[in-house]
């Protein structure tokens, strides 16, 4: 069965957390810095203004990346229905390679995001 390749379940269902997480970021953002609850980075958590700015920022991003592993996991589904499921050595490590890939480009774009709005994070 297609929908039980490591790669597309992997992927497809991680994209699909990602699309519900930003949902949730969006209609409940944790209102005060905290340690529990939300985008939690120096940067982001060096001021209530860049907290909130961060929030936004990080359910935006982390929607986009959903729908792009959604898409890819629906991709590979579809492809492996015309030409056979990938052999496990490599669904795995690579469905995992785009997992970590998303959640990097999440961070990176959401830290870049914070320093164009209030500049680098200076230590004190």
């Amino acid at each position: 069965m297609i929908w039980t390749d490591p790669f597309v379940l992997t992927v497809a269902l991680t994209g699909v957390i990602f699309v519900l997480a930003a949902e949730w970021m969006e209609r409940r953002p944790p209102k005060t810095i905290n340690h529990l609850y939300g985008y939690r980075t120096p940067a982001s958590m060096a001021s209530q203004e860049r907290w909130d700015f961060a929030q936004k920022a990080s359910a935006i991003r982390m929607r986009f990346w959903g729908w792009v592993m959604v898409a890819l996991g629906g991709l590979v589904a579809v492809t492996n229905s015309v030409f056979g499921t990938m052999h496990a050595g490599i669904s795995i490590p690579l469905s995992l390679g785009v997992v970590i890939t998303c959640c990097v480009l999440l961070l990176t774009g959401t830290e870049s995001d914070l320093k164009k709005h209030f500049g680098p994070l200076t230590r004190s």
